[in-house]
């Protein structure tokens, strides 16, 4: 059955290869459609639109919004933006310029713990906006972790030593950026923990065209509840891999195959 992945992530983010190398391990994979959608920037959707159109793979434009809802961090996905709209540019920027700040005061705690980590080593800190993650893996590079997740657990996980809360926009502002930059948004990885899914009902009350109802954290039957959902309150269904390459200690493109229906229902929607 032909499949996409419309949620994944490039070095513009927290992902380990350049939106190019996600494209060709999308193909490799057998997806047919890609979205790349990294944290709170949108740096390399045009690289990796480029690298699609020249490989052949259908593209979205994406962007995932780190964003807040009754005091709980949550993800907003936007598929189908214009990544040139200056507003929603503006916005991700000063988003941008929050995580480097956090960035920078993790690393002087973990210095104050007698932790230091050289995150420019290899790249680590990556082509767009750093977080926790490159963090994580110049952890274990150093030796101080085995795994990118003791990294988390041991030092940079909420409630651990180094911890920096985000400044995060409101569910909100983070589903208006989106739709006003001409996408969809969805509702990322509700089935990912215990809290969203607790405040799925009254989120919903905001304008959401979606909600990724696969994800490579939900069983089959949390899919099946979320896709019954979807049909319920007659919403869009995404998701994908949430693929970052190497960089998570194991590549999860074409792990979660979401039936390319899905995808033209996106298209057809944002055709209208």
């Amino acid at each position: 059955m032909p499949f996409v992945d419309l949620h994944t992530h490039s070095h513009y983010s927290d992902g380990a290869d350049a939106p190019a190398d996600v494209v060709a391990r999308a193909v490799r994979a057998g997806a047919t459609a890609l979205a790349i959608t990294d944290h709170d920037t949108v740096g390399g959707v045009a690289e990796g639109r480029q690298a699609a159109a020249a490989a052949g793979l259908d593209y979205l434009s994406g962007v995932e919004v780190s964003s807040t809802f009754e005091r709980q961090e949550l993800h907003v996905v936007g598929l189908g933006i214009d990544d040139a709209s200056p507003t929603l540019r503006q916005r991700l920027d000063e988003l941008a310029g929050d995580r480097r700040e956090r960035f920078e005061r993790i690393l002087a705690r973990l210095e104050e713990l007698g932790v230091p980590v050289d995150v420019d080593a290899g790249g680590v800190s990556g082509e767009g906006v750093p977080g926790r993650l490159h963090i994580a893996r110049a952890l274990r590079d150093a030796g101080y972790t085995r795994t990118t997740q003791e990294g988390f657990d041991g030092y940079i996980g909420i409630g651990r030593p180094a911890y920096v809360p985000k400044r995060l926009v409101s569910a909100e502002e983070a589903v208006a950026m989106v739709q006003e930059a001409g996408g969809l948004a969805f509702v990322a990885h509700p089935g990912l923990g215990n809290t969203v899914r607790r405040l799925l009902p009254r989120l919903l009350e905001l304008p959401f065209d979606g909600i990724e109802a696969y994800h490579v954290s939900h069983s089959d039957a949390r899919t099946d509840t979320l896709l019954a959902l979807a049909k319920e309150r007659g919403l869009l269904v995404a998701g994908g891999s949430d693929c970052h390459g190497s960089i998570k200690d194991r590549p999860l493109l074409g792990s979660v195959r979401v039936p390319r229906e899905h995808y033209e229902r996106i298209r057809e929607r944002l055709g209208s």
